[in-house]
């Protein structure tokens, strides 16, 4: 009668045992390609990403300016920013006819973009753009603000509106704004008119 009981356990739990068990031939899921030729990360990497909220602190970041100096979002504590995301440079250069009209409502118009430091540079040049340009070549900092998509690896558009003391008034995500309607709901997030 032992033997039976113990035979019958045994076959009870085979099928829980084998299930509970990896195969050991298995292996991790491979490198994904980059059109440049690269090798991005495993599937299985955890990825940053977040999404920031009106009356947050601005999460800070640190990244390389057009003018290849190292800039942090401190650095404008006390002032009003506008951090404005794309994922191509140029989508930057319409926004240099309201940078001067943000200014004078003491808002300070921030670009940031997957473009290299000399390639904002040449392109605020080329257009004489007069608004900070920031390089954010690894996506990391646009995923922190909820500005980028990684099925597709790129860049979404998105407004974010950070008070003077690092609070997130506006946030605006995955929509492309003119600027004439940037300014106006601008103005709006600020006096209400």
């Amino acid at each position: 009668m032992k033997t039976t009981m113990l035979w019958l356990t045994a076959v009870l739990l085979l099928p829980a045992t084998l299930a509970a068990q990896t195969d050991p031939k298995s292996r991790p899921p491979p490198s994904t390609a980059r059109p440049d030729g690269g090798v991005g990360p495993p599937a299985s990497r955890i990825r940053i990403a977040n999404r920031v909220y009106v009356g947050e602190a601005a999460p800070g970041f640190e990244l390389t300016s057009a003018n290849g100096t190292r800039v942090k979002l401190s650095r404008f504590r006390g002032d009003l920013i506008l951090l404005a995301f794309a994922d191509r440079r140029e989508a930057f250069s319409p926004f240099g006819a309201v940078a001067e009209s943000l200014r004078t409502m003491g808002v300070l118009l921030v670009g940031v973009c997957h473009g290299s430091p000399r390639s904002l540079r040449l392109l605020a040049e080329r257009d004489s753009l007069r608004f900070e340009l920031l390089s954010d070549p690894t996506g990391e900092v646009s995923a922190i603000y909820g500005a980028f998509d990684f099925a597709t690896s790129t860049t979404l558009p998105a407004y974010v509106l950070v008070g003077r003391r690092g609070i997130v008034r506006l946030v605006v995500l995955g929509q492309t704004l003119r600027p004439d309607h940037l300014l106006q709901l601008t103005r709006y997030a600020l006096t209400g008119l």
